[in-house]
């Protein structure tokens, strides 16, 4: 009899509470064994920062792209584009909105941030005109993420736009080859995460103590409360006021792919059964799910966009920073464009949330963290998103007037394990 494998994510998960213990026990002997730690986990999150940039351009420019093959079909491509906005853009509010009610890191003070903004003397219109690069490999050579993001979406959409024929497919299979080597080597690094969440982890309960895991549980804590009002009232509202269906009937008829999604963690592997509860459950009309559901699985990541909007304030409080209002609307369009890039890579979340730190000028502390705990984020994160993909599919098809309301009707709890 095979012995079963521990995942990742639960080796992770046992090294970052044995560095917590390793740390606090040993903690009047820190300066002793802190030059190991300390320069394995730096080691980490270097390689974890020489991934990202490499990874927004391949992530990013295969989301836009996978948007502009659904403008293809015109009506329902355009129709679930407005959707996918809309949801994104509510959910990342959302997520923001909880994370500054909660304050998961107040309380907490890990010193000041790498850099200090000030909205004093800012010109609104000139810092927008900073995001557009003047030199794309000037851009990168200094880190300017924003810059690199705004390069990717023009090159995502100057890509989909070329006529078909070799140049076209040339540059679509050399980002797909790009993205696949990222992957690769994302895969590699992240073999070596619970090496370096042990080591990051002892650093922190070294120095820190047990406050951190305060403002880690309550971090978490508002990230179920965020995907909780996203699933109780966003979708409900979009349900009633745009699909005219009822909220509680869509959740019997998903319920199926929901509990799949839950417990795979992968929106992939769910897509399957996503699939067949929106045609034959749903009433969604077969073309119409085959266009949405397989880029939806890679871009409409509702849990995703509030998810990143929670890190970049946790982050904030912790270092005591604030925001202001274009720096708020800056988080939000991260949340919406990171989260349109954060399927097919190992460990997405946590290297989204990397990217997220970098942009907004702060360290990469809590990268690990969210490492140590991401299975538990996960997993209602993955349900959320697929619930997700069925709410856009019911509405597009009710404003198209296509959806089969007799069908969606006719699921019960009592049928509703037999599907």
């Amino acid at each position: 009899m095979k012995k079963k494998k521990i995942s990742l994510a639960v080796k992770i998960l046992i090294a970052m509470v044995l560095g917590l213990i390793f740390g606090f026990v040993l903690k009047g002997q820190h300066e002793y064994w802190t030059y190991v730690t300390d320069t394995i986990g730096t080691i980490f999150i270097r390689l974890l920062k020489m991934t990202i940039l490499p990874l927004i351009l391949c992530s990013i420019i295969g989301g836009i792209a996978s948007i502009a093959n659904l403008k293809q079909l015109k009506k329902i491509g355009v129709r679930f584009i407005i959707y996918w906005i809309l949801a994104s853009f509510l959910a990342a509010v959302t997520g923001l909105i909880f994370s500054y009610i909660i304050q998961p890191g107040v309380g907490v003070n890990l010193g000041t941030a790498a850099e200090e903004y000030s909205t004093e003397g800012v010109n609104l219109l000139e810092t927008v005109i900073n995001y557009i690069p003047d030199n794309v490999f000037g851009a990168m050579a200094e880190f300017s993420i924003i810059q690199v993001i705004v390069f990717a979406i023009f090159a995502g959409i100057g890509i989909s736009t070329l006529p078909e024929g070799k140049t076209k497919t040339f540059l679509t299979d050399l980002f797909a080859s790009g993205n696949d080597l990222m992957i690769r080597i994302v895969e590699m690094i992240m073999k070596l995460a619970p090496i370096g969440v042990f080591c990051l982890m002892a650093e922190v309960s070294g120095t820190l103590g047990a406050e951190v895991l305060g403002a880690l549980g309550k971090m978490l804590i508002t990230q179920y409360v965020a995907y909780a009002v996203l699933i109780i009232i966003v979708f409900p509202l979009i349900l009633t006021f745009i699909a005219r269906v009822n909220p509680v009937q869509h959740y019997r008829n998903v319920f199926p792919a929901m509990i799949l999604a839950f417990s795979s963690c992968s929106s992939s592997a769910t897509l399957p059964l996503t699939m067949k509860c929106a045609k034959e459950r749903c009433g969604v009309p077969e073309d119409t799910v085959g266009l949405i559901a397989p880029p939806a699985a890679t871009i409409n990541m509702q849990a995703c966009c509030a998810e990143m909007a929670i890190y970049a304030v946790f982050a904030a409080q912790l270092f005591g920073r604030s925001y202001g209002i274009g720096e708020l609307a800056l988080i939000i369009f991260l949340g919406v464009i990171m989260a349109a890039g954060v399927a097919g890579v190992p460990g997405g979340g946590i290297m989204m949330s990397a990217i997220m730190m970098e942009t907004m000028g702060l360290p990469l502390t809590i990268v690990p963290w969210v490492a140590g705990i991401y299975r538990l984020i996960d997993m209602p994160n993955t349900m959320l998103n697929v619930t997700g993909d069925t709410v856009g599919m019911v509405t597009v098809s009710a404003m198209m007037g296509e959806l089969d309301k007799d069908k969606f009707n006719s699921h019960n709890d009592d049928n509703s394990a037999k599907a």
